[in-house]
């Protein structure tokens, strides 16, 4: 009684901060390049970034220079920071923060600050930029977006969610009405039955949808990748701190039917988990976690992680770019 309670109050708030930004009570800032959002509205786990990444590099392919907005969750720096120019890193995970660290180490520039607006201009005055992506952006009204790109996590879809806390939402499910396009992760890891309930639910929601595939093809100590066949015959431990570590020991013991190894352990830390006293046990021949987890561990411990990326249909770019013209 009390947790729904609480969702109520907070679900009330969610939905006042919005009509406020709305009716013009408080000002929304516009940036003079289009933007493009992408978030979702649960905490956590949904694939924003591997979507940001893909995203940012297929419009990069299309001849359009992208820079990447972000807050820069959990970084011990302030004000606006400019991490990469998409050629040099300026600053390491603890200033940048671990996701938007990630990012730039995918070759992508990347500003982060409490104000995107902020960093959209100070990006302005460094680099050119046709287009900006805001990461983690569906619920900053502060800076106007030209497209909203809302992620679904297949396996916890939101419309089967509750508010915080008796839940996971962020902001109430018909929220969704404000996204212009929606994208679906780890759908192929349902089963049939499963993965027609989720697409009928799609469908219903009336807006248009696409869905990405996962691949997994490599490991890296931070500095080299190798091959999956690494972990043959291999007592290997798992470890993260994501919003949902329960989908990358899934993956993980997925991959160790695959290539015949043995998991030995599976250590689940908070998101975004500094690592400051990492101890693991000699049980394991070698260790996985995620980038986002190495970048915060750095190589040479026994520790590799998956080379996780997402691949999304054509047609999902070309809306974007139909959307941006």
């Amino acid at each position: 009684m009390v947790l729904k309670l609480l969702s109520l109050i907070y679900g009330t708030g969610a939905v006042l901060r919005r009509k406020l930004y709305e009716k013009g009570f408080f000002k929304i800032k516009k940036l003079p390049r289009p933007v493009v959002s992408i978030g979702n509205l649960s905490v956590g786990g949904t694939g924003k970034t591997p979507l940001t990444i893909f995203t940012a590099k297929k419009l990069m392919d299309r001849g359009l220079n992208v820079c990447v907005l972000s807050r820069g969750y959990g970084r011990k720096s302030t004000g606006t920071v400019v991490v990469s120019d998409g050629k040099d890193i300026f600053v390491d995970w603890v200033q940048a923060g671990d996701e938007a660290f990630l990012i730039a180490r995918s070759g992508i520039p990347v500003v982060v600050s409490s104000s995107r607006y902020e960093a959209g201009i100070k990006a302005l005055d460094l680099i050119d930029v046709d287009v900006f992506i805001l990461d983690d952006g569906f619920q900053h009204f502060q800076l106007h977006r030209d497209i909203d790109v809302l992620t679904v996590d297949a396996t916890k879809p939101f419309w089967e969610d509750k508010l915080l806390p008796e839940g996971r939402l962020r902001e109430p499910v018909y929220f969704y009405k404000y996204a212009d396009v929606i994208v679906v992760n780890k759908l192929f890891s349902l089963d049939d039955e499963r993965k027609e309930v989720i697409l009928e639910n799609l469908i219903k929601l009336g807006k248009p949808f696409f869905l990405s595939k996962e691949k997994v093809d490599a490991v890296t100590d931070g500095i080299n990748s190798y091959s999956l066949d690494l972990l043959k015959g291999k007592k290997v431990g798992a470890f993260s701190g994501l919003g949902n570590n329960k989908q990358f020991f899934d993956t993980v013991r997925q991959l160790s039917y695959a290539y015949d190894f043995n998991v030995v352990s599976f250590i689940s830390f908070p998101d975004h988990y500094e690592y400051n006293q990492l101890k693991l046990d000699k049980k394991a021949d070698l260790w996985l976690t995620t980038e986002k987890d190495l970048v915060k561990i750095g190589s040479g411990k026994n520790v590799f992680a998956l080379q996780y990326r997402i691949e999304v249909e054509n047609d999902y770019l070309d809306m974007i770019l139909s959307r941006l013209k």
